[in-house]
């Protein structure tokens, strides 16, 4: 008991060593947990604070025990007095990250690392540099970057969009440029695939976009749509909660002309009548995110499927369109008119090869034309 009173009464040097120690410990767990693991940082923020606690309580229970904590000032005088002064600058540095990296939040930190590898991979990709390196050293950068961005929307990081779109222009002036293997194409435009969809979530969760609900976007107030729903020379983002839309045999379907818009957790119905989303004019884009396609007629050219499950339906394809497919399925579909008119090409073959050897599994397959 004696010790105990003395370690707070009368060890002022040593209580400072051990909350200095225990600070740097618990400093360096949560930033490695933090940067190189990538873990939730309220988790991470809670289990750091019981860790400082514990090691005090530990410090303070050897020296209970032992009557010294590091070194004894009788064994070795001089190096206790070095590791001392050492030990109380790391701590003392340790101390004031910790302190900073509190006060300026650790989302904000991660935002600004995340920010500032993606303006390099960006910056680079435009370079003289960028364009004498090899298919693999191409491919690795492509690796850097979906590596960077799947990290960011697991742990919800806020990148800057605007450095999310500027990236996914590098990435497709770097395809358009070059002559790369099928295999760099295809991990670049899934990169770049990922980049729009991480944007478009960060403008919603920044308030750049004003998700429609989907009750809204129906003219009658409901789900249940008999004629053609026109956007005309706008940009939407439709949210639900998987909401369906059920797509009546009079003409159901959303009609964009020259317009660009995202449905983000919708789900359609149709009767295999017309498409559920149709695109008119050249400005004409679409996205759709998480969604289920069920019992419909749907074009898969010029439209970015993410996440999309289509069952029972018949996709068609024109030959040498822009396509876009991450992580979609095709369950009970009918693939003979894959290809408008009629007539397998390269791309619509290589598609139904896909889709028929995954047997209901998500595929990712891309096809981007040459400008000549």
């Amino acid at each position: 008991m004696n010790r105990f009173i003395d370690f707070f009464l009368k060890e002022q040097q040593l209580r400072w060593k051990v909350y200095l120690a225990s600070c740097c410990i618990a400093f360096g767990y949560g930033f490695v947990n933090l940067y190189a693991f990538h873990r939730i940082e309220e988790r991470v923020s809670l289990e750091t604070v019981v860790l400082l606690f514990a090691l005090v309580a530990v410090f303070v229970a050897v020296y209970v025990a032992k009557g010294t904590v590091f070194f004894g000032e009788t064994e070795k005088p001089m190096r206790a007095i070095r590791l001392g002064w050492k030990l109380a600058v790391a701590g003392t540095a340790a101390l004031a990250l910790l302190t900073s990296t509190y006060l300026i939040g650790i989302s904000r930190i991660q935002a600004a690392i995340v920010d500032f590898r993606l303006k390099s991979f960006a910056a680079f990709l435009d370079t003289v540099q960028a364009a004498n390196l090899s298919d693999q050293q191409l491919r690795d950068r492509y690796k850097k970057i979906q590596s960077v961005v799947e990290v960011s929307s697991a742990n919800q990081i806020p990148v800057d969009p605007a450095l999310l779109q500027m990236t996914q222009t590098a990435i497709s002036s770097s395809l358009k440029k070059r002559s790369p293997s099928e295999q760099t194409k295809q991990l670049g435009w899934t990169t770049s695939i990922e980049l729009e969809s991480l944007a478009y979530t960060r403008k919603v969760q920044t308030g750049a976009i004003i998700p429609v609900p989907a009750r809204q976007i129906a003219n009658t107030g409901g789900y249940l749509i008999n004629s053609p729903v026109s956007i005309d020379n706008g940009s939407i983002y439709v949210q639900g909660e998987h909401s369906w839309f059920a797509l009546g045999p009079g003409g159901g379907q959303f009609v964009l002309n020259q317009s660009t818009v995202v449905f983000d957790k919708i789900d359609f119905l149709g009767f295999f009548s017309e498409p559920a989303i149709k695109l008119v004019g050249d400005r004409s884009n679409a996205l759709v995110r998480d969604s289920i396609m069920q019992n419909l007629v749907q074009p898969l050219d010029r439209i970015t499927w993410i996440d999309v499950s289509f069952a029972n339906s018949r996709p068609l394809y024109a030959e040498g369109a822009p396509l876009r497919l991450r992580n979609v399925s095709f369950k009970d579909c009918d693939l003979s008119h894959l290809s408008f008119p009629w007539v397998f090409g390269p791309v619509s073959s290589e598609l139904v090869k896909r889709i028929r050897e995954a047997n209901g599994q998500p595929i990712t397959f891309t096809y981007e034309p040459v400008s000549k």
